[in-house]
């Protein structure tokens, strides 16, 4: 498989995002949208290039302020999920897609979400990965406020244990920092998979040799936390869709998975012996059923 091709697309407030697409410019379009904090690169390049090689067109690409992408003067400018579903519309445009298929993971997930409720006409197939219609719940318990009063879980006492380290521990060194990246993404896997240290480490590195600002991805957390819910909106959601949870997901417990399952008309869910995180191992099995998925088997 020959390297992903690169492409810098213009947003409607001026920025500039890194996109990589695999895949034949002429088959059917597939944009993923990466969770909060995250690169493109940690959707498993394995994973783009099986559903490459299938004959999609696979576009993973960097939110703004992550990876190769433009950083923001947040205080100046802030932003919300709106401005972040303008990016997506932004690279669909960039491509010359009228209507793309649509997968999202975690905070990408969010974005898809609003992709088929405000833009219906743009979104022909849905997949939300470890994800929810409501992440008021883990914002609440990630920040130390109360999260009793929603109608979907926080995340487990293990994982809140490893936010309240990171909260409070300031790295020494740069290498310090990476080991505190590491550690938290070892906080979001769950089920019996090994966790894939060596394949985590690797991208991290990437990604820091990519990001212009290492502090500007945390403005996705208050990106998130401003935004209006929208759990009493998925009615509105027409697209097929397929939810995909992991069975010990430990930022948004099973639940999550669930409900969307359960309030977005017709949807499918399929579980899988995972966390939070995409384990690369599942690549193969999980670009399968998207591909079969979207092709409508």
């Amino acid at each position: 498989m020959t390297d992903p091709r690169e492409k810098s697309i213009r947003t409607r407030d001026g920025l500039t995002l890194r996109t990589e697409a695999f895949g034949p410019s002429s088959g059917p379009p597939l944009l993923l949208v990466m969770g909060a904090m995250n690169p493109g690169l940690f959707w498993p390049r394995a994973f783009c290039e099986r559903l490459a090689t299938a004959g999609f067109l696979v576009i993973r690409y960097d939110h703004r302020d992550t990876g190769g992408s433009s950083t923001v003067d947040y205080a100046a400018h802030p932003y919300t999920l709106t401005e972040l579903t303008d990016d997506a519309l932004a690279i669909l445009d960039g491509y010359g897609i009228a209507r793309a298929d649509v997968m999202g993971l975690s905070m990408g997930g969010y974005i898809a979400q609003l992709l088929a409720i405000h833009h219906p006409a743009r979104v022909a197939n849905l997949v939300l990965l470890s994800t929810t219609a409501d992440p008021r719940p883990y914002m609440a318990a990630t920040t130390g406020a109360d999260a009793s009063g929603f109608a979907l879980p926080p995340p487990t006492a293990a994982y809140l244990a490893q936010v309240a380290i990171a909260r409070t521990t300031l790295p020494t060194s740069r290498e310090a920092a990476l080991r505190m990246i590491l550690d938290g993404w070892r906080a979001t896997h769950g089920g019996s998979l090994p966790f894939p240290e060596d394949e985590t480490m690797a991208l991290i590195r990437e990604g820091a040799a990519l990001v212009r600002d290492p502090f500007a991805a945390f403005h996705h957390a208050a990106a998130v936390a401003t935004s209006a819910p929208w759990i009493d909106q998925l009615d509105r959601i027409t697209a097929r869709t397929l939810v995909i949870h992991g069975r010990s997901d430990p930022c948004l417990p099973l639940a999550h998975g669930e409900y969307l399952a359960a309030h977005i008309r017709g949807a499918k869910l399929v579980t899988f012996d995972m966390g939070h995180m995409f384990p690369p191992v599942l690549s193969g099995e999980i670009a399968d059923l998207v591909g079969r998925f979207v092709a409508g088997r």
